[in-house]
């Protein structure tokens, strides 16, 4: 059954808007953390199109909806890069511009979601320019993107850019009522809320992948021993394959981000929050240290979204981690 995605009540009545006016782009490239609504909102967006309701936006209810939702419309497709994959295959981006050029089964418009636009490179980028530029009439590109830094230029001026905020806290806590899993200290839901920026589906991805323990480990030992603690972190990435590993490494930066946020926070005397691992009084480092250090960490996250080694990149954040 398809659950309505809480939130991002302004993009909804923006898109309905360009339906009611027949005004739709080409391509929509909707960008926002991981988790947050998108895939769903594209859904709707995508069962909109072709509503019979005709109120502008998905009834959920008529035939048209229910098959949309459901992902068994001729008409409406999804793409997704292969979880193995690094980045987004140029094969597949064949067979989405193959696709894009067949007759439609059925009268009215065509969506094809594509998830993973941050991770086209050039050559895959490449094959898809001319029918995202220039796509049939009857077709409604969505394109995904979790890291909107990463978006390449020439995906990003093609498309018509929507962006999703994160949740608020009220809503963050109705979207996570009655989940297994959570943390059941306020203290460690609210340092998982806080590192999930929003984001229900990476607040369940955090505490079902026991980040919040692994980060605490790291951060016990990164001061005395920064090759042990690099160890640790290497020990919890247990994904069946290399990208399964860097998602993993992602959640854990995350936190470890929300960590240096918290501290930084402390250096500038907002003594209300409290950090992961020691009072904010004891904060001895200055807010422009904190500021570098996030920016590193930025930096490395950067480079495991690439191909770097993993247990290097491991050795690189506990070596560069502020004491």
């Amino acid at each position: 059954m398809f659950t309505r995605p809480l939130g991002h009540d302004n993009v909804r009545e923006w898109l309905r808007s360009a339906i009611s006016a027949r005004r739709l782009a080409g391509g929509y490239l909707f960008m926002g953390p991981d988790g947050i609504g998108k895939a769903g909102v594209a859904l709707e967006f995508a069962a909109a199109q072709r509503c019979e309701a005709g109120t502008g936006w998905s009834c959920c209810e008529c035939g048209e909806c229910k098959r949309v939702l459901k992902g068994i419309h001729p008409s409406v497709k999804s793409f997704a890069k292969p979880a193995d994959k690094t980045a987004f295959p140029v094969e597949l981006v064949r067979e989405i511009v193959d696709e894009a050029s067949v007759k439609a089964l059925e009268p009215g418009r065509r969506v094809f979601i594509v998830a993973d636009a941050d991770r086209f490179n050039e050559s895959s980028a490449n094959a898809f320019l001319k029918t995202l530029e220039e796509p049939p009439k009857d077709l409604t590109f969505v394109l995904l993107a979790n890291n909107a830094a990463q978006v390449l230029p020439t995906i990003l001026s093609r498309c018509q850019p929507v962006r999703f905020a994160p949740l608020d806290d009220a809503q963050l806590q109705r979207a996570t009522q009655g989940w297994d899993g959570l943390p059941v200290s306020p203290e460690g839901r609210a340092i998982l809320s806080r590192a999930a920026q929003g984001s229900p589906g990476m607040l369940r991805r955090l505490a079902e992948g026991k980040v919040l323990e692994t980060a605490r480990d790291f951060l016990k030992s990164v001061r005395d021993d920064p090759f042990h603690a690099s160890e640790l972190m290497t020990a919890a990435l247990t994904g069946d394959d290399n990208e399964a590993k860097r998602e993993q490494l992602r959640d854990i930066l995350a936190l470890l981000t929300a960590a240096l946020r918290d501290r930084m926070s402390g250096a500038l005397g907002a003594f209300d929050v409290k950090p992961l691992t020691r009072a904010i009084g004891q904060e001895a480092n200055s807010a422009d240290a904190m500021a570098a250090a996030v920016l590193r960490l930025d930096d490395l996250r950067e480079r495991v979204d690439g191909n770097a080694n993993l247990k290097l990149a491991c050795d690189a954040i506990a070596l560069s981690w502020p004491a």
